[in-house]
């Protein structure tokens, strides 16, 4: 899957421009309950201007007022611009990478064009990685096998035979102590016990 297919687009985000005042920028964080939001310089992705960021320059600086700072300051001059940018046809792998790494609440995605397209949150990956391992769908069915050629072939001949239809197929730390492997499948099938029998007498724990 694609960054394209997960990416709020610009069109339907709470954005900042460069010259807008913090006062208007802070009112859309605190209207729309949010902890930071992008900052665009026409169809220029810049960066992000945070809540915390706001009230820490306001505090750190010597104005007359809060509502002075607010009203003479602008998004320019504290927005953060060091923000990971993904392309739209780059896998979403990458954008998890980049979102864990960075440790951000959003990473920004840019086209070939160098045109801010949108944003992927890590709420869009979790729910797409959710999607694809089918949670909440069918039996889930944890093995522990060592690791031998041939096992993953023997457990999905196991599960076909049975009748069942597999969502989806995961192997968890394959690199594990004792070349040991956690195999996570979500099956869609009439007869889970008899199933889970099956994979038992075929030499397989299950957890």
């Amino acid at each position: 899957m694609l960054v394209r297919a997960l990416m709020l687009p610009k069109s339907e985000l709470v954005i900042a421009e460069l010259d807008e005042s913090l006062k208007s920028a802070l009112k859309k964080i605190e209207d729309n309950d949010f902890l930071s939001i992008p900052v665009v310089d026409g169809k220029l992705f810049a960066g992000v201007i945070a809540k915390e960021k706001i009230f820490e320059e306001y505090f750190k600086g010597d104005y007359t007022s809060k509502e002075d700072y607010l009203n003479t300051m602008d998004v320019r001059g504290i927005f953060r611009n060091i923000v990971p940018r993904v392309s739209p046809y780059d896998p979403i792998e990458r954008a998890s990478r980049v979102l864990e790494t960075f440790d951000i609440p959003f990473v920004a995605v840019i086209n070939e064009r160098d045109e801010f397209e949108g944003i992927v949150t890590h709420y869009a990956i979790f729910h797409s990685f959710g999607e694809i391992l089918g949670v909440n769908e069918g039996e889930r069915i944890a093995v522990t096998a060592y690791d031998i050629p041939g096992q993953l072939a023997k457990l999905t001949d196991i599960i076909t035979k049975a009748g069942g239809d597999i969502i989806s197929f995961t192997v968890i730390d394959p690199k594990a102590k004792l070349d040991v492997r956690l195999i996570v499948v979500r099956v869609r099938i009439l007869n889970y016990e008899q199933l889970v029998k099956k994979i038992r007498e075929a030499g397989f724990k299950i957890q």
